[in-house]
């Protein structure tokens, strides 16, 4: 689409003419469930659902450009680099003495989050004295300098940490609180354990999209029936539904140990992680679940069974791989990428490439051969031997003897290759975020 503007010298484009003309609507955002998040090759974030149909409806593009934090996101918008601004930003008097806001797309509350030490408290003046870390040029920040009689003698502000880092210290007690809005809590509780929110210190409060002052009028006209739109037939509703199908499932013991060795083990090992994912064109999230998993990121990890190193590989299969020394961390982690790929090429190309990552993830574990066995059995039972959830319940019977007979490469522990994979994928999609959010990798790989 293109538009010739005939106006005179003193009549300038407006900006939705612009954007028309561009056939670009640009959009600016941090990472987040809530605006914008990379799932494999989906992208999650009912904001991001919202523009993507607005622009569908209007016959435009969508370009979306992740910021590190707010100063860096609202000066885009003051400069003019980005059209819309989202992130789930709240509508603030500071904010609006410099943009203008879209009609309401949600509502949210501010609550204070601390940890169970403090988790009775029911005044925000008993955290005066405590340590409090809150993310900069937000509206959190601003609520706490208008707080009346709070007088915090220990708080910060990061630009560097995002709020899944403010939780996690709050998880380890490395601070006492932050302030959060309520939606974003909600969500962080499903797999954060230890913080709580005694606390609301605000009412609730609007969540919008952020547009310059100048000659918007017509693009938020535009926006606004569209958002009243949305929130009648609604579609708001259902893409914030849709956002807990991408959270993590996990048992809340193992979140302490992971959150903690995220900490203590992750920082050493992750530039190497980063790197042999991107020379060898594979997911980093995957690497970093599957060495997770296998050794905890020890590198001098030795199992009972005799295997060893970050990725816990047997010693035929170092010798099959062509690993030397298994304790070398990289020799390991370029063993296990070639191995699980190897694995991966002997299921049938008919298969789709998750269900083949999860096989191979199976295989990986447990054995090839005794997957194809759970395959059979599956086949046999009228299921589809290729869709894991199909032969995920015939992988557990493998640790059955009464059908022994029935398996060509005899019985297996089935029942913890199918915790294996599961631990797998939760733990990717805890390190997709957490990468993201540190924004370590730039690179788009080939493979979920």
């Amino acid at each position: 689409m293109s538009f010739l503007f005939i106006h005179s010298p003193l009549q300038t484009p407006t900006h939705w003419q612009l954007i028309q003309h561009k056939n670009i609507l640009t959009y600016g955002t941090r990472t987040s469930l809530l605006s914008y998040f990379e799932v494999g090759d989906d992208i999650v974030g009912y904001e991001y659902k919202m523009l993507k149909e607005f622009c569908k409806q209007h016959n435009i593009e969508l370009n979306t450009i992740v910021f590190k934090n707010n100063g860096q996101l609202l000066n885009a918008l003051h400069n003019g680099a980005i059209d819309v601004a989202g992130g789930h930003l709240s509508i603030t008097q500071e904010r609006a003495k410099s943009f203008t806001f879209t009609e309401p797309i949600s509502q949210t509350a501010i609550n204070l989050v601390t940890h169970y030490d403090y988790r009775r408290l029911n005044s925000i003046n008993q955290f005066q004295p405590l340590v409090g870390q809150l993310i900069a040029n937000s509206s959190y920040e601003e609520m706490s300098k208008n707080l009346e009689d709070f007088k915090p003698s220990n708080i910060s502000s990061t630009a560097k940490d995002s709020m899944f880092e403010l939780f996690r210290k709050i998880n380890k007690k490395e601070i006492d609180y932050t302030f959060a809005d309520s939606e974003i809590i909600d969500i962080y509780q499903h797999f954060i354990p230890g913080i709580y929110q005694p606390i609301q210190l605000s009412e609730q409060e609007d969540i919008a999209f952020l547009l310059p002052k100048n000659r918007s009028e017509d693009l938020i006209d535009h926006l606004n029936k569209f958002i009243q739109s949305a929130k009648a037939t609604g579609k708001v509703t259902k893409y914030k539904n849709e956002l807990l199908t991408h959270l993590p499932q996990i048992d809340i013991a193992d979140t302490v140990t992971f959150f903690d060795k995220l900490q203590t083990e992750w920082p050493k090992i992750s530039e190497l992680v980063m790197e042999v994912a991107y020379e060898l064109e594979f997911d980093p999230s995957l690497l970093s679940a599957i060495s997770y998993q296998e050794s905890h990121w020890d590198p001098d990890a030795v199992s009972i069974s005799g295997v060893k190193g970050l990725m816990m590989l047997t010693e035929s299969t170092a010798e099959e791989m062509d690993v030397l020394d298994r304790t070398d961390p990289r020799e390991s982690l370029i063993g296990g990428v070639k191995y699980i790929r190897m694995m991966q090429a002997k299921f049938p190309d008919r298969i789709s490439s998750t269900n083949r990552l999860l096989f191979a993830l199976a295989a990986y574990n447990v054995g090839f051969g005794h997957v194809e066995d759970a395959r059979i059995l599956a086949q046999r039972a009228g299921k589809n031997p290729d869709i894991w959830l199909d032969v995920e319940p015939y992988l557990e019977k493998l640790n059955n003897p009464a059908i022994a007979h029935e398996l060509k490469y005899g019985i297996a522990d089935g029942k913890t290759a199918v915790i294996y994979v599961n631990n797998i994928m939760t733990y990717k999609q805890l390190m997709t975020w957490k990468i993201q959010k540190e924004r370590l990798f730039h690179y788009k790989p080939n493979i979920l």
